[in-house]
């Protein structure tokens, strides 16, 4: 009689059991799954969002496949149903840093019909290197849910942490190689560009500025030369600090502040060396106050006044075949050439 309690309490013990292991969601690292849904992590990788200006927040963006097994909709959002977890410690997703210059767009519905499968992303702010868990709470009606968790591993993604300055290293040697012809290493590996293509376009608006500062006729082997002159000098001067304030997707922004010449400056302070020259010589030949002018250019541009650029310039980019292209304009439709060449920084 003893042995058969024993026996029937054993076979309750192990019914118990197993009813308790049947309504919570089953998982396996990076993915789980319960009654009602089936999910792994699709991919992740860390960004950084135009949006906020922690410099030293780290995020992480999380693409979770989700697939309803049930018949009916679902509703599942970072909004409410998404949740990451630091041991005890609950965290939500992080809303303000979705970014759609970047490609990070929240989707706020969060339906999924009736066994269909959805890629929902997910951004949390995380500590580099740490392990978490993904909370995922399906609202269903009529259902009893039960929550299914991932487990998030940030040290698996940490190629793509260190590659968050990549924008930033690409666009500064961009800069270097195509207006200053300075040596960067990074232009090689990080930027494709037509470099004779852009670099022509740069020496032309050089040469459109300078004529409208000067009257005379000017040979292209002295305009060649005075723009040599000015690169030089900018080469020398100039400098130009790049920050990544957005990443992810393959997309970037980049935000620039500047000290350069402003190369418009030169109208005024040229004018002010014609008179010199008319008042010192007597002659007012047009042509000869030219040539006066371009043997005095290296003077001319050392004594203009260096200028920072106060407002924001943004700089949208983008990676293609693993290679950084730079737009020929800011944010706002400002061109490079104008800023960086005519240093039209306001």
């Amino acid at each position: 009689m003893f042995k058969k309690v024993n026996f029937l309490l054993v076979i309750l013990a192990v019914f118990l059991i197993l009813s308790a292991c049947s309504d919570k969601a089953e998982k396996t690292g990076g993915t789980a799954k319960s009654k009602q849904i089936e999910a792994k992590i699709e991919s992740a990788q860390y960004i950084k969002s135009s949006r906020t200006e922690e410099e030293d927040q780290d995020a992480i963006a999380v693409k979770i496949n989700v697939k309803n097994l049930l018949d009916s909709e679902i509703r599942l959002s970072p909004y409410d149903g998404i949740k990451l977890y630091d041991g005890d410690q609950q965290i939500g997703t992080e809303t303000d840093l979705y970014d759609s210059k970047v490609g990070l767009e929240m989707d706020s519905g969060g339906s999924i019909g009736g066994g269909k499968s959805k890629t929902i992303l997910a951004v949390f702010e995380v500590e580099k290197d740490k392990k978490y868990e993904i909370g995922l709470n399906p609202s269903i009606i009529g259902e009893d849910v039960k929550e299914v968790m991932l487990e998030l591993d940030t040290a698996k993604y940490a190629e793509s942490y260190e590659t968050l300055d990549d924008p930033a290293k690409a666009f500064a040697a961009y800069v270097d190689q195509i207006y200053y012809e300075k040596e960067n290493s990074d232009y090689e590996k990080l930027v494709t560009a037509d470099k004779p293509v852009l670099q022509e376009a740069a020496k032309k608006t050089f040469r459109d500025t300078i004529k409208d500062s000067i009257s005379g006729e000017i040979s292209d082997e002295q305009m060649e030369k005075m723009y040599l002159s000015y690169r030089n000098m900018l080469a020398e001067k100039a400098k130009v600090d790049v920050k990544t304030i957005g990443y992810a997707n393959d997309k970037a922004v980049v935000s620039v502040n500047i000290t350069t010449i402003p190369l418009r400056d030169t109208y005024s302070i040229i004018n002010d060396y014609e008179r010199e020259y008319s008042e010192d010589t007597g002659s007012f030949d047009r042509q000869e106050k030219t040539e006066y002018i371009i043997s005095k250019f290296d003077e001319i541009l050392s004594s203009i006044e260096l200028k920072t650029s106060e407002n924001k310039i943004e700089i949208p980019i983008t990676k293609k075949d693993g290679k950084w292209v730079i737009k020929s304009v800011d944010k706002y439709g400002e061109k490079l050439d104008d800023i960086f060449i005519k240093g039209a920084v306001y």
